[in-house]
């Protein structure tokens, strides 16, 4: 499977991205040379390998307790734009 750069740009469209003309082409070939090396790796022979998941040691969990570990100002206080308590972003939903 090839990639285009048409579909390059449909999916720099879809996250909103703008692309340069060589841009797209320069991640159109980035994406297949990836693809490429994932099929390799499809083909990679694994029947010899035991992939049954053991694990050597007990896993410890920590106590999940609830905490505030920071106060609503210090947080705020890295926002570049807070309204009315809040972080203020852009709207990207039309």
């Amino acid at each position: 499977m090839t990639t285009t750069v048409k579909d390059v740009l449909h999916v720099a469209k879809l996250a909103r991205l703008e692309l340069s003309p060589e841009e797209a082409e320069r991640y159109t070939q980035d994406l297949n040379s990836i693809l490429g090396l994932v099929a390799q790796l499809n083909e990679a022979d694994l029947s010899g390998l035991d992939v049954s998941l053991k694990a050597d040691k007990e896993v410890v969990y920590r106590e999940d307790v609830a905490r505030r570990e920071f106060t609503r100002e210090a947080l705020l206080a890295n926002a570049p734009h807070e309204e009315d308590g809040f972080f203020r972003v852009p709207k990207i939903l039309d």
